[in-house]
């Protein structure tokens, strides 16, 4: 959509130099700039978006954004450079969040398994071309699918994604929305028709600060969404967002929860349980295991429910739904040497802790002598408090720790590691920094009736390291050594 001049001082609230007469696009990133578009010079967390000013100029663009002047470069200034490019990216794609059903879903754990229990619910009823995800693992634009760069990327990413969907004949899209996405102002000016709280539990306080502006991030989701809002009552910060945030409703295990959790139990290789509902009791059955996926289950089932879905419609969309790629992921080789290995994304102590207790059911259920060995470590450049905590959770939940390296960025993975294992029980654990050498240790050292963790990465397939990123899947590791002959 065309921006003419006096649109582009309305947006941005501030003087356009007379020389732009329109704009066509807008970025942040100076590599996609198209002729007549918007460059936004964002200060980032190590470099400062100005300096490529002349980069974008280069590729034709026509109009800068920048929070200082740029001398001889056509230039509005602004207070918030992050701002401005999300309200230009709103509206340079029309609106699109406008024209969709936009589901929001948020909390530290359970946002990605949450946001594949809807967007299988609201597929079943509405058909996967008029289906639309985006989530950490992937973006689902009707039935064509990518993978995603981040859970939320920028704002131009965002809204260029939702129009696409709008173009493809998509109603409802599910958006995950991390933290980073409504901090960054990543998807300000995004239209949510509902949102899920899933859980708060510690993380990212490197960007926070503080477990308070971590919590009111969040909750900025429930003061944009106009529509149902459901939250986690079992969770302390999910409860005080039922209180704090008028005509919020709630899920979980909790006598008071507006849709109850009653009756969960192991059955036929997955999970079934009774949701209490306003309106009567639904019998769930699911192929996901844990308490965890229980309340994930719940939480996008209300949501549903409440915005006007047909009850049989969900009860057999959560029973047949897919795996959750890198949330669980059972890979199905393993089974074929008589072990259990699983791929899960679990980055931190509490997201740890859920998952190795649902792997020490399977290995109890699988035989008295079958041990758990997980495979985990910490992210670099990111809150050190939680390191030692993660050592912790293995030694306490696994039989066999395997502290390796998992995203390090500018970190040291050695020293990374060493911090790790400050919590752990060294008797019982080995540190093998080769992420792939790690996962080749485990699954040498399995016995039949074992199971296999591999922690922390999950679905992603680039890992970061000091010396540049490199490509790395866990789950197609782990079918490339159990393909590859012993000795």
């Amino acid at each position: 959509m065309l921006l003419d001049h006096a649109a582009l001082g309305d947006i941005l609230g501030v003087d356009v130099p007379e020389s732009v007469t329109s704009v066509g696009a807008v970025t942040h990133d100076s590599r996609d700039v198209v002729p007549g578009g918007a460059f936004v010079a964002i200060p980032g967390f190590l470099v400062d978006g100005v300096d490529f000013v002349p980069q974008a100029l280069s590729r034709g663009a026509s109009l800068v954004v920048a929070e200082r002047e740029v001398p001889g470069v056509p230039t509005a200034i602004v207070p918030d450079a992050r701002t401005a490019l999300a309200r230009l990216a709103v509206e340079v794609t029309g609106r699109p969040s406008e024209k969709l059903t936009v589901y929001g879903i948020t909390g530290t754990n359970g946002k990605t398994t949450s946001s594949y229990v809807l967007h299988a619910i609201l597929s079943a009823a509405y058909g996967t071309d008029h289906t639309g995800l985006m989530t950490t693992a992937e973006i689902a634009v009707g039935d064509s699918r990518e993978v995603s760069e981040r859970t939320t990327g920028e704002a131009p990413i965002v809204q260029g994604n939702l129009a696409r969907m709008v173009d493809a004949g998509v109603q409802h899209v599910v958006l995950e929305t991390s933290s980073h996405g409504i901090h960054l102002h990543r998807v300000l000016g995004t239209h949510y028709a509902a949102a899920l709280f899933t859980n708060l539990t510690r993380d990212h306080i490197d960007l926070h600060g503080t477990m308070e502006d971590y919590y009111l991030t969040k909750r900025r989701l429930f003061e944009w969404t106009a529509g149902p809002k459901l939250s986690n009552v079992d969770d302390v910060y999910g409860k005080r967002l039922a209180e704090e945030i008028p005509g919020t409703l709630t899920f979980g295990l909790s006598e008071n929860a507006d849709y109850r959790i009653v009756g969960e139990r192991v059955e036929g290789g997955g999970t079934a349980f009774e949701l209490q509902t306003p309106r009567g009791m639904l019998e769930l059955k699911t192929p996901l295991l844990g308490d965890y996926n229980v309340h994930n289950v719940a939480g996008a089932s209300a949501i549903a429910l409440e915005m006007g879905m047909d009850p049989e419609v969900l009860v057999r969309a959560v029973e047949t739904m897919d795996q959750v790629p890198g949330r669980f992921e059972r890979v199905p080789a393993a089974l074929d040497h008589g072990i259990e290995v699983v791929v899960d994304y679990a980055h931190t102590d509490i997201g740890l802790q859920a998952v190795l207790d649902v792997a020490r059911d399977v290995a109890q259920a699988r035989g008295a002598d079958a041990r758990v060995i997980c495979i985990y470590g910490a992210a670099g450049d990111r809150d050190k408090a939680k390191r030692p905590l993660m050592g912790q959770v293995a030694s306490r939940l696994a039989d066999v720790g395997i502290i390796t390296t998992d995203d390090a960025y500018s970190e040291d993975p050695q020293a990374i590691a060493d911090e790790v294992a400050t919590g752990a029980d060294l008797s019982r654990t080995t540190i093998v920094l080769d992420r792939r050498k790690a996962i080749e240790l485990a699954l040498s050292q399995a016995r039949p009736g074992d199971v296999v963790v591999v922690a922390g990465k999950g679905h992603e397939r680039v890992q970061h390291l000091p010396d540049g990123d490199i490509e790395f899947h866990d789950a197609t590791v782990v079918n490339e050594l159990l393909a590859t002959p012993a000795g």
